[in-house]
């Protein structure tokens, strides 16, 4: 079994992030990150189903931007959009952004010619999850008139820190499988994710927490859930000879920090 390239496709959940016409008020969500399916795969079968929060629903306070530090990001009148992303629940409970894959033994995943890309715009990072196999190639752009610094938080590729002039791109291969941290030292609520992946099969969830994967094989396969803030989950589900299974519903919540005991 052979998969074609599996670029990434954008649907806008519109309005999207970028620099806002003043005031700042907006609820505005990422950009939905898909993988292609070719017609033969969207033949095959294909596993559904949804990522819930678990618990009391926090509160998810806006960026902080200093209005120094904001400077030459936005044209004139408009600002910094300040939506914190790492953590966006429905109304529904649906986590929107968390990472399903699953890793199809024997199966071979393609890798683009092209790098994938990873924009800074408006001082935020376009998009904010990336996922990518390894082997891949990252641009990082700046369409921004002013300069950025591009940070990779890394344990097991190469890391990079460089500032990117405006205008300019700098390029990256991953080689081995890990999320990555993306920070912008000039501008501190600058963050992103780009997740390094094994697998052979993968997409993330939309603003209801719903996803779906196409082309897996019939048989039980692991199917492992990521998110930045909440962590990660795995299950297991069956893809019958019939090409059914049994949607999947996965809760995840925030880690209990353990409380330290008093020495008496």
């Amino acid at each position: 079994m052979k998969r074609r390239d599996l670029i990434l496709t954008l649907t806008v959940l519109a309005p999207p992030i970028g620099c806002l016409l003043a005031p700042d008020v907006v609820h505005a969500q990422e950009p939905e990150q898909k993988s292609a399916e070719t017609a033969e795969e969207a033949e095959k079968p294909t596993v559904t189903g949804r990522v819930l929060f678990d618990g009391e629903i926090p509160e998810v306070a806006p960026l902080e931007v200093p209005a120094r530090a904001a400077e030459g990001c936005c044209p004139p009148g408009e600002n910094v959009d300040t939506t914190d992303l790492s953590l966006v629940i429905g109304k529904e409970r649906g986590i929107l952004g968390v990472v399903v894959s699953v890793e199809v033994e024997g199966a071979e995943v393609e890798i683009p010619e092209e790098p994938y890309e990873m924009d800074q715009k408006g001082c935020r990072f376009l998009p904010h999850l990336l996922v990518v196999p390894t082997g891949a190639k990252v641009a990082f752009l700046n369409s921004d008139d002013t300069s950025h610094n591009v940070h990779l938080i890394t344990l097991q590729n190469e890391a990079l820190n460089q500032t990117v002039l405006a205008g300019r791109r700098v390029e990256r291969t991953f080689e081995k499988e890990e999320p990555i941290k993306v920070i912008c030292d000039m501008h501190s609520w600058m963050k992103a994710w780009v997740v390094v992946t094994d697998a052979t099969h993968w997409t993330t969830t939309d603003e209801k927490g719903a996803f779906s994967l196409a082309g897996l094989p019939p048989g039980e396969h692991q199917v492992t859930f990521w998110h930045e803030t909440l962590g990660k989950k795995t299950a297991k589900v069956t893809v019958n000879e019939d090409g059914t299974a049994e949607p999947l519903e996965v809760k995840m919540a925030k880690k209990q920090t353990k409380r330290r005991r008093r020495r008496r």
